[in-house]
């Protein structure tokens, strides 16, 4: 209950930081709450809880993990992607900076970091929010290929990609590729699984609820103290990573004492999360234009705080409809059509 939780509240995050940006009037004023944006760190630590959890004890096969990961991840997003592109290119004046060519398609749907055109300097795909996914299937091609020895995974991971992360914060490296495959960031997923570690090991049992609290506080806490900050750089995995480290912990520790309190609607919202994560920007795109047709925007903060809101449940609203119509009979589909033949053996420890 208590990832599914913080994957909503990462999703919302997210959400709010391009949903300030969308009218010009209200960014001048609120662009620089960048916090929003620590919700990627807090997903890449659940992303790095979640991967061990789900093949802890577990006889699971390299081909076998890419297969479910691949099912999980890819359709909905090259299917957002080309309607993305397709809008685009028939409506530009629904987007503010999505701009590309045939290579920069390609690369987008083949997860390859590249340049943004619409948004130069930029190392972003056409659908912006899946930059991040860049990331996630690096880290599920190393994590699978760590599976023919499991137990040593923890520690290889943490000295592969601290290693890649000293040589870019030395190099400091240009190429796309080599700048995200060195990023600090890659650390988040290893902090996620050592932490999914620990509750496999039962050694979160041993910690007082008081102590989950407290991180869970502290982590917010100190992702609140930088509202006013960017910390886009180098450092990112140390301003918002550790304390989403500190909220993923302990609100597993909170949920292992038996404290976490259950709620469908945040438990849905968790589910949601990856197509309300993926189909926000589309929807934000068509919130802002009907917006500015409806009111003439002032930055007052009556305006600026109803259009936050209705903001935010356009794309809750839209991504939970998806989730049900579109990515959950995807999923389901794919994973039956592909995946009945090639059943997990169980061999001890935490399913999902």
């Amino acid at each position: 209950h208590s990832i599914q939780y913080l994957r909503a509240a990462a999703a919302l995050m997210v959400v709010f930081h391009h949903l300030i940006i969308q009218i010009d009037v209200y960014e001048a004023v609120l662009h620089s709450i960048s916090v929003g944006a620590a919700g990627v760190d807090v997903f890449f630590v659940i992303s790095g809880f979640v991967i061990w959890f789900v093949t802890y004890g577990k006889e699971v096969s390299a081909g076998e993990f890419f297969a479910k990961r691949v099912i999980r991840v890819v359709p909905i997003y090259w299917l957002i992607t080309l309607v993305i592109a397709t809008a685009a290119t028939a409506a530009p004046h629904l987007f503010k900076s999505t701009q590309f060519e045939f290579a920069q398609l390609v690369q987008s749907l083949l997860f390859i970091p590249h340049y943004s055109l619409g948004l130069p300097g930029n190392v972003y795909p056409i659908l912006v929010p899946g930059w991040t996914l860049n990331y996630e299937m690096f880290f599920y091609l190393v994590f699978g290929l760590l599976l023919v020895a499991p137990r040593q995974i923890p520690m290889i991971l943490l000295s592969a990609f601290s290693v890649l992360v000293v040589l870019g914060f030395v190099f400091e490296p240009q190429n796309a590729l080599l700048q995200t495959y060195t990023s600090g960031l890659l650390l988040e997923f290893v902090a996620g699984v050592f932490i999914a570690k620990a509750y496999t090991d039962g050694k979160l049992k041993q910690l007082p609820s008081v102590l989950g609290v407290v991180l869970l506080i502290a982590g917010a806490a100190g992702l609140l103290a930088t509202a006013q900050v960017n910390p886009f750089g180098p450092l990112r995995a140390l301003y918002w990573g550790v304390p989403g480290m500190m909220m993923v912990l302990g609100a597993v520790i909170i949920e292992v004492n038996g404290s976490v309190l259950k709620s469908r609607v945040l438990h849905l919202l968790g589910d949601a999360s990856y197509s309300i994560y993926l189909t926000h920007i589309l929807a934000l795109g068509v919130y802002r234009v009907i917006w500015s047709k409806l009111v003439t925007p002032e930055a007052t903060a009556g305006q600026m705080i109803t259009f936050i809101v209705g903001g935010l449940l356009v794309t809750v609203i839209g991504g939970i409809v998806f989730h049900f119509v579109v990515e959950k009979p995807v999923t389901r589909f794919l994973q039956k059509s592909l995946l009945k033949r090639k059943p997990t053996v169980v061999t001890g420890g935490a399913s999902a």
